[in-house]
This record gives C-alpha cells, sequence and structure tokens, in this order.
C-alpha cells in the first residue's frame, strides 16, 4: 500500500516598511510604501510613493518629515496621484490610489507580514485599504532576533544586552550579523530590505 503526500504550498511572505507623516494612523498618511513579496520562492520588489493633500500635509509632524526626509524625496508630479516607483518602464508610472489599493488587496492576501515593528505598517495600510487582507500574526524582526540571540545566549549562560527589553531592532541586527541601513534608513525599501536580510539570516534563507 503506497500513500501519497501532498507538500504544503508556502504561505507568501510580505517584507514590509511605509514612510508615514506622523505617528498616529487616525491622524497622519502613508506617503511611501514598500514591499518585497515572497511566493513559491520568488522574491519581487515593489515601491509606491503616495502624493498628499495639503491637508494631509498640514497635519504632518514635522519632525516625521524630517526623519524620512520627505521633502528630499517625495518626486511625484503634481498630476500624479500615486507613483509606482518600481515600474518596468524605469520611471515612476501614475496610477490613481484605488488602483494601488486593489494591488495591495491582491498582494497582500494572506501574506505574513514581516517588518522592523509592522503593527506600525499594518495600521496605516488597514486605514487606506478600509481591510486587513494579510494573515492575522505579523512578524516583528526585533522579536526574532531576540529570540534567535537568547536561543545561542542560554546554553552557554551568556546575557546578551540586546536580547532583553527594550528591544533595539537595529542592536539586534548587528548582533545577528545583519548591519542596518545607514543613510538609506527611513526609505521603504531599504527597511524592507532589512527586514528581509534580518529574517533570512535567523530563518536560515528562504523557507
Amino acid at each position: 500500500m503506497s500513500t501519497e503526500t501532498t507538500a504544503k504550498p508556502s504561505t507568501p511572505l510580505a517584507f514590509i516598511d511605509c514612510e508615514t507623516t506622523g505617528l498616529n494612523p487616525d491622524e497622519h498618511s502613508m506617503w511611501e510604501l514598500a514591499i518585497i513579496h515572497r511566493a513559491n520562492g520568488t522574491d519581487t520588489e515593489h515601491l509606491w510613493q503616495i502624493r498628499l493633500a495639503e491637508w494631509e500635509l498640514d497635519r504632518a509632524d514635522p519632525k516625521a518629515l524630517e526623519i524620512n526626509r520627505y521633502h528630499d524625496r517625495a518626486a511625484l508630479p503634481d498630476e500624479y496621484q500615486v507613483g509606482d516607483m518600481t515600474h518596468s518602464c524605469g520611471l515612476p508610472h501614475p496610477i490613481k490610489r484605488d488602483e494601488l489599493r486593489d494591488q495591495l488587496r491582491e498582494l497582500l492576501a494572506g501574506a505574513v507580514l514581516v517588518g522592523s515593528n509592522p503593527a506600525f505598517d499594518a495600521a496605516f495600510l488597514r486605514i487606506f485599504l478600509d481591510a486587513a487582507p494579510w494573515h492575522y500574526r505579523t512578524v516583528d524582526i526585533a522579536t526574532l532576533a531576540a529570540g534567535y540571540v537568547r536561543g545561542i545566549d542560554l546554553p552557554n549562560g551568556t546575557r546578551s544586552p540586546e536580547a532583553f527589553l527594550p528591544f533595539s531592532s537595529r542592536g539586534l541586527s548587528r548582533a545577528i550579523g545583519v548591519e542596518p541601513p545607514g543613510d538609506e534608513a527611513h526609505q521603504a525599501l531599504a527597511d524592507a530590505r532589512w527586514a528581509m536580510n534580518v529574517y533570512d539570516t535567523v530563518m536560515g534563507g528562504q523557507q
């Protein structure tokens, strides 16, 4: 008697980061979003910028715009609602906000969000989409790396300071040998790539 086993399809991952006009998703807005979508062993990078309305800029926290260098990096012409910054044409490609929403609902359906504090990104995405199509359990790279470091410490009786609260995602990243972004920090695609590198280091590459 023979039995056949069917391989369980892999869960898609979405390494994610968004840049915003502040910390409060009920008051502030997302203006840049990066997703590296992993499915069936293939990684696909996506980057969008969203043109802000005047009222969104009026509500912005100036410190947030300084940290993510909005005024230096926002690159959309006045007539754009959204720019697809990784379009095959090699230039920012104009799309409508509703088109982006449709793309995101499809791209994130059932995916596990992975990032540095992905709950923050999920909160802004949920408001933008009026939906949460992704898997209910997100993966924070700081928590992931802390568990990894403690797992190394315990057999040796050591106590790496990075692995205790409050977590520092950058400190934990260095503790596992992944250098966090330098000048590119707080740029959505660079931070999504960083999340992917930390995840793959802990998990041993693509699963």
